[in-house]
């Protein structure tokens, strides 16, 4: 099969296909790496990933909690003690100790990458029973697929076997659907697990569990293993089952697999490499006006990247435009009111408790209102972050969907024009973290009155200043509220425009490969097909 893989990379230098050229190389790399077999966990945000591979270790060792993580690859290998090593975007590497871990692939403690990580790697005593394999954590749907980055381009086309982790709490959702897809194509050794199972009694995890099977073979055309799993599983049942199915199955029989996924991916690339042949056999006999109209009938005035942009420019404004009044209707008017009574209730409670002068009881009352102020907020924003992150996704379901029927008609025309089908791909715009607020309060007084203390008898006035700093708290309230729906909506309309950007990365790369490969020709007709001939002998079944 090494003989496939060298023409396909003949064949992509002659005819300055680039994008061939790449993948050809990394599955060289993929060809080379035997020595262990990766295993990368995906699934969309809130899934379950980190949960499934700490519950796997039985022990909590890849942070987690409301917010995701960031886009940082995470590998985890066998080693007799515990070590884990960063590498930064540089090439440089150093050593943290595991607990220090979360300062680095969090979005909280290390925001938008800005430490520059590139890939963290984990070694652990607790995987001695699966030496030969790597796991591979990842961040959020889609972010270890399709980036538009050399760094991702590079991984994508190393993964070995895949679990999608599906939340049952929203089983199936398009970008589920995709990325299955993607990886499917990648791999032969896809595996489905269902997520927090005890979230559904048992029926009813059957029931999904069906629904699942049907909906991912009608999709894929493949039927794939489903396991349920929960990390509340106290007997190991779950745990055992995909242990004993897969994992054991894939240390036992590396060589045979990696060979059967090296395959899987050389096949790929052999049928993409063939419609692009196609696509220039068509254009071989023609002279160069014929081959410029059939470049305008393709890439016609609705695929011209201008009009793309304002299109895709509108989608995202109109959901950043709406963003603020959703969260205000939702946060101000769900929690506001329940907001202000539970603030003064706990003001009324607390107060008599504040001894000492004036200075002293705002001091107090300042301390105490940061601090309610910060729980209640938290309680609020793990409440409502669903909430946030479906305004997100829905405007990254739309950029998706705008980017799959640009795909498809893009691939229509020149099954039309030139009468070549494309193989299928994928592309997914990444779901962004979103941060938390800092929590702010006022001083007690706007002037410095609490330091004329001395002058202020606190047995007379305390009831008076007990009026004055209860009166204080709905406007207190609803200005954090406020504020928390500021950096939400922030954090959102950032994330919608770097989703934006993905998209129209994505279609800029994608015309521009398709003028390109409309626009020259690097040989003849007989050239062309017999390079088409020696790609149809390599076909595993007569085409």
């Amino acid at each position: 099969m090494q003989d496939l893989l060298t023409t396909i990379q003949h064949i992509a230098r002659e005819q300055d296909f680039r994008n061939i050229l790449r993948e050809a190389d990394d599955l060289k790399n993929f060809s080379q790496s035997s020595q262990w077999l990766d295993v990368v966990i995906l699934g969309q945000f809130k899934a379950g990933k980190s949960s499934l591979i700490n519950s796997f270790l039985q022990r909590d060792i890849l942070p987690m909690g409301v917010l995701p993580v960031t886009a940082i690859i995470t590998r985890l290998t066998y080693a007799p003690k515990d070590r884990v090593v960063i590498t930064r975007l540089d090439g440089s590497k150093f050593e943290i100790a595991p607990e220090e871990l979360d300062d680095y692939v969090t979005e909280k403690k290390n925001p938008e990458n800005k430490k520059e990580v590139y890939l963290v790697d984990i070694e652990l005593p607790e995987l001695k029973d699966f030496e030969k394999l790597r796991l591979i954590d990842t961040p959020g749907l889609g972010s270890a697929f399709k980036h538009n980055t050399t760094v991702t381009e590079n991984w994508f086309n190393r993964i070995g076997a895949a679990f999608v982790v599906i939340s049952a709490a929203q089983p199936l959702s398009e970008n589920d659907l995709e990325v299955i897809k993607t990886a499917a194509e990648q791999s032969p050794e896809v595996y489905l697990v269902l997520s927090k199972t005890d979230l559904l009694s048992e029926s009813e995890v059957d029931e999904v569990m069906a629904f699942l099977e049907t909906k991912t073979q009608e999709a894929v055309n493949r039927k794939f293993r489903i396991f349920p799993y929960t990390i509340k599983d106290t007997t190991g049942r779950f745990r055992h089952q995909i242990q004993t199915t897969v994992l054991d199955h894939l240390s036992s029989h590396l060589a045979e697999t990696q060979q059967s996924i090296y395959n899987h991916k050389l096949e790929h690339l052999r049928r993409l490499t063939k419609s692009y042949l196609e696509i220039r056999l068509n254009l071989a006999s023609k002279a160069e006006n014929e081959r410029l109209a059939l470049k305008n009938k393709i890439l016609d005035e609705q695929m011209k990247l201008n009009f793309i942009r304002k299109e895709l420019r509108y989608i995202a404004q109109s959901y950043q435009e709406n963003t603020r009044n959703e969260l205000e209707k939702r946060l101000l008017g769900q929690h506001l009111d329940v907001l202000e009574k539970w603030l003064v209730k706990e003001f009324q409670e607390q107060y008599d408790q504040w001894k000492g002068n004036l200075n002293k009881v705002s001091r107090k009352y300042e301390q105490w209102l940061k601090d309610h102020m910060a729980k209640a907020l938290d309680r609020i924003e793990k409440e409502e972050h669903p909430f946030a992150n479906a305004l997100l996704s829905d405007a990254q379901n739309h950029l998706n969907n705008y980017i799959t029927h640009f795909r498809e008609r893009l691939n229509h025309r020149i099954n039309e024009v030139l009468h070549v089908q494309l193989p299928e791909e994928d592309f997914q715009v990444t779901v962004e973290p979103l941060e938390k607020p800092d929590i702010i309060t006022s001083w007690a007084f706007e002037s410095h009155i609490d330091m004329l203390w001395f002058l202020i008898p606190m047995r007379f006035f305390r009831n008076t200043f007990r009026n004055v700093f209860a009166r204080r708290l709905p406007d207190e309230a609803e200005k954090n509220l406020r504020r928390l729906i500021s950096i939400l909506t922030q954090n959102i309309n950032a994330a919608i425009k770097k989703s934006h950007d993905e998209a129209l990365h994505y279609i800029t790369e994608k015309l521009e490969s398709i003028e390109h490969l409309l626009a020259e020709q690097h040989s003849g007709e007989t050239e062309i097909r017999a390079y088409i001939e020696q790609l149809t002998a390599f076909a595993p079944e007569k085409e």
